[in-house]
């Protein structure tokens, strides 16, 4: 299964809770994607902005990195992988 590398904007659904946030659901060249389970997360810094990346598992088992960029507070597709049919 190829990883497709994409670098699109995109629309997201996030939930803050205790101090944590995690993507739920994002809009992508205008589908509904709903995230079954973030299988990673972890941070970076471009400059001294904070950049967070998401590994999820749609509901129809593709994968996706997303990630949000605090200084632009823009939510990006980075890439996908779908998953096994």
């Amino acid at each position: 299964m190829p990883v497709e590398d994409v670098g699109e904007t995109i629309d997201v659904l996030a939930v803050f809770r205790d101090g944590r946030f995690e993507p739920r659901k994002f809009k992508w060249r205008g589908r509904a994607h709903k995230i079954g389970r973030v299988n990673g997360r972890w941070a970076e810094h471009d400059g001294k902005y904070r950049v967070y990346h998401f590994a999820v598992v749609s509901d129809s088992d593709s994968f996706y990195e997303l990630s949000l960029r605090t200084k632009s507070m823009e939510w990006t597709l980075d890439r996908f992988m779908v998953g096994e049919a």
